[in-house]
């Protein structure tokens, strides 16, 4: 099974490359969506606060990976998600971040909320299944719902990353 993960990541790494995506992100983040890409990229040049957090997921163990929510579940209700299901390859431990909406400023601070719960799955754990993710959350924050936790630390960095994107408006054409 590793095998087939690993397969599947390189695909959909050089399939970006393949489709002319110029945006360059960290390596160990992975966005297959070119527009959502560049927009990552772009905001990331406007929010310091996204730029570390990028940085900071380059220098894990792991891979995340950003892509619209799936068809159908809770993500199609939130503008953004961590699924706690964790794949791992090798050493690497591969993490799925869902963002929903246009690629604008808004969905750009999802992104910053999202990747700091990634982060912490990273680097406060060595999270190797759901049910490990499950607990790491139950200790370091708070159940909103049955399938929703929430920490201190990913809403600290989406305000963030919304205050520095629309600090930035005026001092660059970034996304809209």
């Amino acid at each position: 099974m590793p095998r087939v993960l690993v397969a599947a990541a390189i695909s959909m790494a050089v399939s970006a490359n393949a489709l002319g995506c110029d945006a360059t992100l960290p390596d160990h983040v992975r966005i297959i969506d070119c527009q959502l890409r560049t927009a990552v990229e772009r905001a990331a040049g406007r929010s310091p606060t996204l730029s570390d957090l990028l940085q900071r997921a380059q220098r894990t163990d792991g891979f995340v990976y950003i892509t619209p929510p799936p068809p159908a579940g809770t993500g199609e209700r939130l503008s953004g998600g961590l699924s706690h299901a964790v794949s791992v390859a090798g050493s690497h431990r591969i993490l799925r971040i869902f963002v929903s909406g246009q690629p604008d400023d808004k969905s750009m601070a999802v992104v910053g909320h999202e990747l700091r719960h990634a982060l912490e799955v990273l680097e406060q754990s060595t999270a190797a299944s759901e049910a490990e993710v499950d607990a790491l959350f139950d200790r370091i924050g708070w159940r909103i719902s049955e399938r929703i936790v929430e920490t201190q630390a990913a809403l600290d960095a989406g305000d963030a990353v919304e205050r520095e994107l629309r600090a930035s408006k005026g001092n660059s054409s970034g996304t809209r």
